[in-house]
This record gives structure tokens, sequence and C-alpha cells, in this order.
């Protein structure tokens, strides 16, 4: 292709004519969609009051890449009778990866820097995925919510929706050039449109059934998001068709557009099963407001798209959306108080900032580069070198900082009572050194997972998936009891105590935990499986109702969107409705955690980075109290007055002042918020003398 082809497909400004030969070059109303798709998308991320839905902003993103991808390739199709694969992939390089790069390694080594090197490996580990288009994939393989599970969020994660669209540029051009060469020439796209009507419906499809039987690999597979990139693709192939609608209906069927964009982003909320059937929404209303936007009606929602806010914001969207994640997570994590309004609004303004900078000074001078533009492999050369930069970057992090502290090899026994590990809890509390040995190896602690190792993965997940009927049974297979631990990610860090009290008390032990789903039944709240938790409590409630087990102990977090005096209703509730399916319930409290109170680093962090200075890492009881004071008094009123033994677990981990955290050479917690599975399993016998006591009280 010659330089003097490809001119005429450039825009003024040097960008390319991103719409399809007979439609306008330049789309205000296209650009002003990604100022609203990027906009609702900051709003449900900053926690905006109103919109619940702001997620499907992405969808207005792949429905807006889907059109003009499709136009470029036509418009090159048509001018110069061909398409040239690495010239489309040229350009993609420079427009996609100097900024996602740079936001990509920034982010990374503020992560080493603000959370220490344990959170950064993590997030490193990340990055490595999202350098090559892969970070969908990866948070589908974690079993990672988007919709704000329990547990520590990646400040990467919002890079998902650029690898389906990554994917979909790697892809998409390659079917382009084979339907189209036989049929583009002879401007016929019967091919182009069979072939997208069939991704369209088949892709469809896959969503809907996926979202109910796989909900996170609905989310983030790139096979159920095809059809909203491919619903755009076939509104540019059918431009000249719909520039036939007469301009009064184009201009109603926009505002129908924006509308039910609106209404989406207002109407859904993180209860929602999606993508399934409700984005469908969503899409076909971006849909309509494309489609009508090419006939340009006189008073269309152009005239609101358009403004110079829609403009200039559709302007920055790509590097608003690549900064303004990280810095609302990184302030989230580090505050020691949920963010204000007022503190939000100035991390988005500094996301804006940032934006027009990236913009300003490596988007655009990149991207329209005469030396790289010219020479279409130079650019696919750059692309390559900026892949293997974060590669290189990511992994030369964690190899300088996987250093293992400790050792695996601690004093015997395996196994306490509650005696001896009082006064090991008393003798912790007082020491300021990190003992020579040390079990788990810290380095090893963010990877290891929360539930005993004696409950199998496939067992963990067929419960969050809802599969399991009946769940897997661990503990003491030949007892004539049952036990059933219910709850969140708390029941599955206790379930290494639980089932090793199972085997010495002989129980049969059934745990039924999903992340992000405490069990005091608080509606409209989803857990890491992405299911709404009301529909887990409901899967719960059959196995218990199947299983008719003699004990169900509950044990849980405070609920994200309650409070304290809300989730004693709740268990009050839950504990009625068990009343007819098992012969007693008994309510465990929370272990204590390192929540917004506590302003020191998380506690492994803490062992590594202050070895002689061990006490600062310990949990005050008053900070404690502070965090959890209210909803742990709750939650034993609500057993209390619902008849229920309540078992305090305080004495597990904490003199009356200080939660050491570490007891005799173990490392009492995984994180902030859950046991080492270890620590789990060597308090059992303990934990098994309060139960018993528990439970005899109540038996009086």
């Amino acid at each position: 292709m010659s330089i003097s082809a490809g001119t005429t497909r450039l825009l003024g400004d040097g960008d390319e004519k991103g719409t399809p030969p007979a439609d306008r070059a330049f789309r205000p109303d296209v650009q002003g969609l990604r100022a609203v798709a990027v906009g609702l998308v900051i709003a449900y991320h900053a926690k905006a009051p109103i919109i619940t839905g702001g997620f499907v902003g992405v969808d207005v993103f792949f429905v807006i890449s889907g059109f003009v991808i499709t136009g470029l390739l036509l418009r090159e199709r048509t001018e110069t009778g061909r398409t040239s694969l690495l010239g489309f992939w040229a350009r993609r390089a420079r427009r996609i990866l100097p900024a996602a790069t740079v936001v990509l390694i920034a982010t990374v080594l503020a992560t080493y820097h603000f959370q220490g090197f344990l959170r950064g490996n993590e997030v490193a580990v990340d990055g490595r995925w999202t350098a090559v288009f892969l970070a969908n994939f990866h948070a589908a393989w974690v079993g990672t919510s988007y919709f704000g599970a329990q547990g520590t969020v990646s400040p990467l994660l919002h890079y998902w929706s650029l690898a389906v669209e990554e994917q979909f540029y790697f892809v998409f051009p390659l079917l382009f050039a084979g339907a189209a060469g036989l049929v583009i020439a002879r401007r016929r796209h019967g091919g182009l449109v069979a072939m997208l009507a069939v991704v369209i419906t088949g892709s469809l499809a896959l969503s809907i059934v996926q979202t109910t039987s796989s909900p996170i690999v609905a989310f983030f597979s790139p096979f159920t998001r095809a059809w909203e990139l491919a619903l755009g693709a076939l509104i540019a192939l059918s431009a000249p068709i719909v520039r036939r609608v007469p301009s009064s209906v184009a201009a109603v069927a926009t505002w129908v557009g924006l509308g039910g964009v609106g209404l989406a982003a207002v109407h859904f909320t993180a209860a929602t099963p999606y993508p399934g059937v409700a984005v469908i929404l969503p899409v076909a209303a971006t849909g309509l407001v494309i489609a009508g936007g090419l006939v340009a009606p006189r008073f269309g929602a152009e005239l609101m798209l358009g403004s110079w806010l829609g403009l200039r914001g559709g302007e920055i969207s790509y590097a608003l959306y690549l900064w303004h994640f990280p810095l609302l997570v990184f302030a989230t994590q580090q505050s020691d108080h949920p963010l204000r309004w007022t503190e939000r609004a100035a991390l988005i303004g500094i996301a804006v900032v940032l934006a027009v900078i990236t913009r300003t000074l490596i988007e655009n001078p990149i991207r329209h580069w005469r030396s790289l533009a010219r020479r279409p492999g130079l650019s696919v050369g750059l692309g390559a070198v900026l892949i293997t930069m974060t590669l290189l970057a990511c992994t030369l992090l964690i190899e300088s900082h996987s250093g293992t502290t400790g050792t695996t090899v601690v004093p015997k026994p395996d196994h306490v009572g509650a005696g001896v590990l009082s006064k090991q809890i008393a003798t912790a509390a007082s020491e300021n050194t990190v003992p020579y040995a040390l079990a788990p190896a810290p380095t090893s602690v963010p990877s290891a997972p929360l539930h005993s190792p004696l409950l199998s993965d496939a067992c963990v997940a067929a419960v969050a998936s809802m599969t399991a009927s009946p769940p897997c049974i661990v503990g003491d297979l030949r007892a004539t009891r049952t036990m059933v631990l219910l709850g969140d990610s708390q029941a599955l860090t206790w379930s290494s105590a639980f089932i090793d009290l199972g085997r010495s008390d002989h129980w049969k032990v059934v745990v039924l935990a999903v992340p992000g789903c405490p069990p005091w039944l608080t509606p409209n709240q989803s857990g890491a499986s992405g299911v709404p938790c009301q529909q887990f409590h409901a899967y719960a409630a059959r196995q218990i109702d199947a299983l008719a087990p003699d004990l169900v102990v509950i044990t849980g977090a405070p609920s994200a969107t309650g409070t304290p005096a809300g989730d004693e209703a709740g268990l009050r509730r839950l504990l009625t409705s068990l009343s007819g399916h098992t012969t007693t319930s008994a309510v465990l409290g929370s272990i204590p955690w390192f929540d917004r109170a506590w302003t020191g680093p998380q506690p492994v962090e803490c062992i590594v980075e202050r070895p002689d200075s061990l006490a600062t890492c310990n949990l005050p009881v008053v900070t404690l109290e502070r965090s959890f004071g209210a909803f742990h008094a709750a939650i034993r009123r609500g057993a209390t007055r619902a008849g229920a033994p309540f078992i305090p677990v305080a004495s597990l981990f904490c003199t009356t002042t200080t939660c050491p955290v570490i007891v005799n050479h173990r490392i009492v917690y995984e994180g902030r918020y859950h046991l080492t599975s270890l620590f789990s399993s060597y308090i059992a016998p303990a934990l098994s003398q309060q139960l018993r006591a528990a439970l005899s009280r109540t038996t009086r």
C-alpha cells in the first residue's frame, strides 16, 4: 500500500477515519459515546450514587470498537482493493500499547512501593498476563469477581476489557480478509453479514447460558462478548442501507438508544446476572445510537454527544480508563476510612490530568509518528518491544523479591488445646523478634488457598458454582453425625480447623461457603462467584434441607452493603429458617481483622519488613474494637435472642490487649482478613473445646 493511498483515510489531525465509506469521516456522536462509556465506568468504580450499573460502559466501548474497526477495514478495502493485516496490527500497536504499557508498569511499581513486595508480586503476575492480552482469561482462571468480592482487588483488573478488544483485533481482521476477499470488491457484503450473524447468535446464546452455569467465565470470556463487537461491525457493514432511514426516525432511535444506556446504568446492580440476557439492553441501545447517527439527523442525540464536553471526554477516554482504576484502588486499599465523595472526586480529577498528559505526550506523538506510520513492520516491532519490556520488568521484580524468610520446620505439637494456646499467645504478644523458624514461609502465604488442603479445589468450586449436590463430605467419613459449616471466606479459612475437629470428634463435615457472601441474607450482594448471594443462600438452604445435619455452624464477615443492625436481623432470619432443618445451629464469632482502623502493612508484609520490631505488626484489641466491636456485639446479640449458641473466638487469637501475628512459630494471618490454613489447623483442639462448651450450655 502506498502512502498516498492511505492518506485519504486520515482526518486532519492525523487520526484515522473510524467510519465506513458510506458514513461521515468523523462522527461526533461516536466520540461523545466514548465519553459516556468511560464516565459510566468511572462512576461505578467510584461508587457514585444512582449509577449502580455503570459497568455497562464497557459494553458501550465494545460496540463502538466493532463499528470503528470494521469501518477502518472497509475504507482500506474500498480505497486500495486489499486488506493489509500487517498495517492494521501496526496501527493498533501504535494506538493501544504505548499508553497501556506506561500505566501498567507505573501501577506495578506503585504497588511495590505502597503495598509491599508480597502484594507487589501478586500484581506483577497480573501484569505479565495483562502484557500479553490475556488478563481476562487470567481473571476467569483465578476466580476473580469484577463485582467486588471479598479480598484485595487487583489495580490491573480493568485491563480485562482491553484484552477482549485486542483478541478481537487479532482475530476479526483475519476473518474479514477471508470473507471479504471475494465479495467486497463487488460492493457485496453477504459473506461478512452471514459470518457476523452466526457470531452474534452463537455468542449471545453462549452468554445467556454461561452466565447461569459459570458466571465468572461468562463475564470475562471473549466468546460471550464477541457478539457485542460483532453488532458494531454489522452496523458498519449496513451503513448504505441504514442511511436510507428517514431522518425523524433516526433521530428518535438515537435518543431511545441513549436513554436505554442510561436506563441500564441506573437499573442494573452488582446483583444483576451479567452479561446474560441483561446485556442486550445496553448493547442494543448503543447500536441504536450509532446506527441512527449514520443518517446524521439534525435533532438526534448528537446534539448532546457532540458537545464540547463529549468531544473532549471522548478524546481522553482511553487514557482516562487506564488511569482511573489504579488510583481508586490504591486510595481505597491504603485509606483507614471509606473514601468520602470529595476524595473520590479528587482522584478522578487527578486521573483526568494524567489522561491529558498521557494523550499529549505519549499517545498522539507515537500514533502520528511518520517514521512509524510509513513502516508497519517497525510499528509491530515497537509493540513487541513494549510487550517484552513489560514481561521482563514484571519478572525481574518478582524474582528480586522472591527470597524466602523462615523455614517450614517448626516445634511440635501440630495442634494445641486452649490452655497451652493461651500461654503461647501471651508469650507471642511480648516478643519483638521474628523467630528463627517460621511456617508457612512468608512468600508462600499470598498464593496459598484459603481452604484446607483436605478440601479439594474442585469441591470449593462446585459449591461456588452451585453444582455440588450433594456437596463434598470431609472430616470423619464414618461418623454418624453431620456438621455443616456455612458462610463466606471466613468459613473457608476455618475449614482446616473444622475438618481436623471433625476427624477428632467424629463429625462428617460439609463446607458451604462462597467468598464475599456472608450468611446474613443481605440482599443485592454478589460474591466471588459473581452470582447474587441470595442465590447461593437458597442453594445452601436446599443442601441443608437434604442433609438434615445435626449441627450448622454459621460464620462470616460484616456484609459489604449492610450495617451491624441489618446483619443482626439477617442472622435472626437465617436461624429461624434453619430451625426446621437441623437439630442445632451455632454462631461462630469473627476472627480478628486488620480492617480500615489498622494503618500498618498487612501482617505477612509487616513480618518481613520489621523482623526486629515484631510488636508493631500485632493488632491492638482497641483497634479491633473500632472496626468490629459493633458488628461482633450485634452477631452475639442476634444469636442469643434466637436461642442459638454463640462461640467467641477472641481467646484463640488475642490477649486482653493484643492479637499477635505469630504464635509459636506459626504465622496467624493469611492477609488482612483470613487465617493461614496452618494456624487454623493448629488451633482445632482449642476450637473444639469452645464448641463443646457452647453446645453444652445450650442443652442444660
